[in-house]
C-alpha cells in the first residue's frame, strides 16, 4: 500500500491554464489504475483527444462543458463522464470561475492521442 500526499506532490502545468495532480500512476507504484485531479482556469481547455482505454471524468466544482463524439454537454458538481475507448472528446470551463475535475483511467499506460477538428 502507499498513500500519495497531495501536497507532496508537483503540479503539471504543461496544458495551457491548467493545473494537474498526477496522483496515481505507475510511478507512484500503481498497476492497474491512474488517476488525478486537474484544475481549469476560466476559458481554458483541453483539445479533442481520444484515448486507448475508458476513461472516467467527475466534476468536483464549476461548471464544465464536455464534448463528447460531437455532443455538447453541460455538466454540474459530481456530474461524471464515462467515455469509451477511442472516443474523441474535451472538456472547457468556459464560466468565470475555477472548474475543478477528478479523472480515472483503468490503465497505467494512458496516451492523449489529439483528433483533428
Amino acid at each position: 500500500m502507499r498513500i500519495v500526499y497531495s501536497k507532496e506532490e508537483p503540479v503539471d502545468r504543461s496544458d495551457p491554464g491548467l493545473e494537474a495532480l498526477r496522483l496515481v500512476n505507475s510511478g507512484k507504484g500503481a498497476r492497474h489504475m491512474t488517476a488525478g485531479v486537474a484544475t481549469f482556469s476560466p476559458g481554458s481547455a483541453v483539445f479533442l483527444h481520444t484515448h486507448p482505454c475508458e476513461e472516467t471524468v467527475i466534476i468536483l466544482e464549476g461548471r464544465a462543458t464536455a464534448v463528447v463524439d460531437g455532443k455538447i454537454f453541460q455538466l454540474g458538481k459530481y456530474d461524471a463522464t464515462i467515455v469509451p475507448p477511442l472516443v474523441p472528446h474535451c472538456f472547457r470551463n468556459e464560466s468565470r470561475e475555477p472548474m475543478v475535475i477528478a479523472y480515472f483511467y483503468p490503465d497505467v499506460d494512458v496516451s492523449r492521442d489529439p483528433v483533428e477538428e
